[in-house]
């Protein structure tokens, strides 16, 4: 390890895992695989905390202000250089404005009432909603920065994208009308897939195309903005959707055969025989199975969360790569056991999150492990000394990393995520007295 590595961690920059920080945390109700209790000591978990702060609001927040915010017409602009914060093009896309809108509107909700959050949400919800198309259409998918359009609709995930940051937008603002919207937003996408004429292509060279097919990532995203705004009201329409998206992924996409998910299925939930049976991108799984135990732990379903976490470990330890460390987001055919080698920043934001929620709930030692081992290869594989973001692409090595756009969502998620979680599980600690 160079001197500047060295010293980069010292100051804990960013998400640092130097040998400091391997020393064991106290985990609420942790146990040791023996049945023991934990050796963790209490102040792991205060380290740990403020690196999430500092990686969240003295780093990425910062640079996100000076390189990507669009500050006089809203939005983001994504194509800048990880390394040096170089604006490559200025070019805008729904999808990551939706995202980019919900990660502001998230902050004011849950960390801050800066006005300045609300501020970058409010200008991006006005520049996205100058764009709504008319009728089910889908939101054109790439504009300018001025917000012309340059090509034609996009596709269902950016509706749902800018439902989900309106969604969270109505909350900080204080403005109801943009949680129905949200809402009529959402049905107008599951009306359109369940058409027998929808169309959505996803698989593997020379694979077949299924008519209407089913969607791993689609119930993903249903039930992930299902759980959200039901935790701010009830609504039985969400509830449907919830409980019928919850169905889909657990009894339908899950193979019965190999146990891992299916991403396409065919329209009436069974499994097709022309390939798809075989194919599964396992990053879409592990990150889908995070959101079931989100939904479980909001119904109180301990059973669902059992089942749920018991295929998300399933999942993590498939796609692990053992060898160069990280995960691997697709498995092309399961039983000839061929893969997609690179790696995406995203599979690592998924399974923190997922096993950060599991020490958190029960403190079970396999979550633990996996997280701080996953930390750890995010710190020493992607993260850069001086780089303004965090690659989101990698070969398989990560010897060569993609760094000529940035990514808005899943990394400030989990940092977000995993913040609030190591608050509460110091708060519990000190109400029980810092005991382990």
């Amino acid at each position: 390890m160079s001197n500047n590595r060295r010293t980069f961690i010292k100051n804990n920059l960013l998400l640092g895992l130097s040998a400091p920080l391997l020393t064991r945390v106290a985990i609420p109700g942790a146990a040791s695989a023996s049945g023991q209790e934990s050796p963790y000591t209490p102040a792991g978990l205060s380290r740990l905390r403020d690196q999430y702060r500092t990686a969240l609001f003295d780093q990425f927040l910062p640079n996100m202000d000076s390189y990507v915010v669009d500050h006089e017409y809203g939005g983001f602009l994504l194509q800048v250089d990880c390394a040096t914060g170089e604006l490559l093009g200025t070019d805008k896309r729904s999808w990551f404005d939706g995202r980019g809108l919900w990660v502001y509107a998230y902050l004011y909700n849950n960390f801050e009432k800066n006005p300045k959050y609300l501020e970058i949400a409010g200008k991006t919800k006005d520049l996205l909603l100058s764009l709504r198309p008319e009728g089910d259409a889908f939101w054109v998918k790439t504009y300018s920065r001025e917000g012309k359009p340059l090509d034609g609709p996009g596709d269902i995930y950016g509706n749902l994208f800018v439902a989900e940051g309106l969604a969270e937008y109505a909350i900080a603002a204080g403005e109801p009308q943009y949680r129905e919207l949200a809402k009529q937003l959402i049905f107008s996408c599951v009306d359109r897939y369940d058409r027998p004429d929808y169309s959505y292509v996803v698989g593997s060279a020379g694979m077949p195309p299924i008519e209407a097919p089913r969607i791993l990532g689609h119930w993903m995203i249903f039930l992930s903005l299902s759980t959200q705004m039901l935790k701010h009201g009830a609504d039985a329409d969400l509830e449907a959707l919830a409980n019928r998206s919850v169905n889909a992924i657990m009894d339908h996409h899950i193979n019965r055969e190999h146990g891992l998910t299916n991403e396409v299925i065919n329209h009436d939930l069974s499994t097709p025989v022309n390939g798809y049976d075989q194919f599964s991108v396992i990053g879409h799984g592990f990150e889908t199975l995070m959101f079931v135990m989100r939904e479980a732990e909001r119904r109180k379903d301990d059973a669902l969360f059992e089942r749920a976490s018991a295929a998300f470990k399933r999942h993590v330890e498939i796609a692990e790569d053992r060898v160069y460390g990280g995960y691997f987001h697709t498995v092309k055919n399961v039983a000839a056991y061929t893969w997609i080698l690179d790696k995406q920043l995203w599979t690592s934001m998924e399974v923190l999150n997922g096993t950060l929620m599991l020490v958190e709930r029960s403190g079970d030692p396999w979550a633990w492990e996996t997280y701080m081992r996953t930390l750890n290869y995010v710190e020493e594989k992607i993260i850069q000394d001086g780089y303004k973001f965090w690659p989101s692409y990698a070969d398989r090595k990560a010897a060569v990393l993609r760094t000529k756009s940035m990514e808005n969502y899943h990394e400030p998620r989990q940092l977000m995520f995993g913040l609030q979680s190591l608050e509460r599980m110091i708060q519990k600690q000190d109400t029980q007295g810092g005991a382990a």
